[in-house]
């Protein structure tokens, strides 16, 4: 979350004074997740209350209110897009300011620019088009680029959009061609028009094949990422983490940013592909709670020594060939699964896998609803009392007692999509894969 937001809203409001079964993998003691006491007083109907008071008032209403005219107005402005985003804010007044920033948006440098297209890209997916589309023509920044030809196109359901961003793809990015923005853009306008490839084996990548030795977190979405996914947790030995009961332990998890951008701009949803994950903290954003959160990195974001375990390459700067060989032989060539790796390389960082304090009425209406979309995170639904902040539910912490039961959180996180089926991903469409994974890929080296 963004450290100069935390920090205004806390000085706004005055916030915040297992046993192994060998048989059948790793168990999860079912009272894991209620052991201890956990509060976030910031999730109090009073404090919720006077949050979203302060935040309409303060961070939208009054730095949309601004002039553009110096340095010091735009920051400020642009400060009040990510919380219109947060609360989904689209009345007549925001859009007319959002429309105000579009007429002096030359006169701003491209991090505005950027950020301007993302709350309209969330909040007004349709009433900026030609407002979008001038801005597209004159850019010359990669990043600003994508996002506009992102929001005309919006994956191929305003196809009258594709002759204007393959214009300015050829006359001002073709030199760009290695730039990962530029090229993300480029094959997920191919994946839009074209049936995607076949999903690989899921044995191969569940089983020892990958990671052998180590843990895994999976964490498989749909396309449509308003569908919350499922994550499932696979010991060093091959086996998945059991519940006491001996059902594979498995929890809902959301990968959709609130912007629903793709993956390879800031702030879209998490990434397909491989992560490094390396242990356990508690966020001091108020966002994600006190809940432990999952410490994932992904390629670029650490050096590659330090992403590939027990690297034993000679070359210390990054190069695909140390990420296409952490893969089974069948996933080599599956371009989605290169995802984060793109990612890594276009700049994005801080993906982990984390709770949630967010109040979920935000987003009623909403596919997801009551999960809470993150900033591209993997994010596991949490109840708090509205009473005392007491967390009266957590899939997160059910997710963190899962992986301590491995005996390591040191290891690997895998974001697959499986398909484009219209709702939430199910335990029983992986059951099928993790059992013959485990019957047949457990002992392999």
């Amino acid at each position: 979350m963004r450290k100069y937001l935390f920090i205004t809203f806390c000085g706004l409001l005055g916030m915040l004074d297992a046993s192994s079964l060998h048989a059948q993998g790793m168990a999860l003691p079912q009272t894991a997740a209620t052991e201890s006491v956990v509060i976030a007083k910031n999730t109090t109907a009073d404090f919720r209350q006077r949050f979203y008071e302060g935040l309409l008032k303060w961070s939208i209403l009054k730095n949309i209110s601004l002039p553009l005219t110096d340095a010091d107005n735009a920051y400020d402005f642009r400060g009040s897009f990510w919380p219109m985003e947060l609360i989904l804010y689209h009345t007549d007044y925001a859009r007319e300011r959002l429309k105000y920033a579009f007429s002096m948006v030359d006169r701003q440098n491209a991090d505005f620019q950027r950020a301007l297209v993302e709350v309209v890209y969330t909040n007004f997916p349709t009433a900026f088009r030609p407002e979008v589309i001038r801005l597209m023509q004159r850019t010359t920044n990669a990043k600003v680029f994508a996002i506009c030809a992102n929001y005309l196109w919006r994956g191929g359901t305003t196809p009258d959009a594709l002759p204007a961003i393959l214009e300015g793809l050829r006359s001002r990015f073709d030199t760009a061609r290695d730039n990962p923005v530029i090229m993300m853009l480029k094959a997920d306008l191919g994946r839009a028009r074209h049936a995607p490839p076949p999903l690989p084996d899921l044995r191969d990548l569940l089983g020892l094949q990958f990671a052998p030795g180590l843990p895994v977190l999976y964490s498989f979405q749909r396309r449509n990422r308003d569908y919350p996914g499922m994550v499932v947790v696979r010991g060093p030995d091959g086996r998945f983490v059991r519940n006491g009961d001996g059902s594979v332990f498995a929890v809902p998890q959301l990968a959709r940013s609130i912007s629903n951008l793709p993956f390879y701009l800031t702030n879209g949803n998490t990434p397909q592909g491989v992560y490094r994950m390396s242990g356990f903290a508690v966020s001091r954003s108020q966002f994600i709670g006190p809940t432990q959160n999952i410490q994932l990195s992904l390629p670029y974001e650490i050096p590659v020594d330090s992403f590939v375990i027990n690297y034993i390459g000679a070359d210390s700067c990054w190069q695909k060939e140390a990420y296409h060989d952490l893969l089974p032989a069948s996933w080599q060539s599956y371009l989605p699964v290169y995802d984060a790796f793109y990612a890594g390389k276009a700049g994005r960082s801080a993906i982990i896998a984390h709770g949630t304090t967010i109040d979920p009425s935000f987003y009623k209406g909403q596919v997801y609803y009551p999960q809470t979309p993150s900033e591209g995170c993997l994010c596991a639904l949490e109840t708090w009392s509205p009473a005392d902040g007491s967390r009266t539910s957590s899939y997160q912490q059910q997710l963190v007692d899962a992986l301590k039961s491995t005996g390591s959180p040191v290891g690997y996180a895998v974001v697959i999509e499986l398909d484009d089926k219209a709702g939430p991903v199910q335990l029983n469409e992986l059951l099928p894969f993790i059992r013959r994974a485990e019957n047949t890929g457990a002992a392999a080296p």
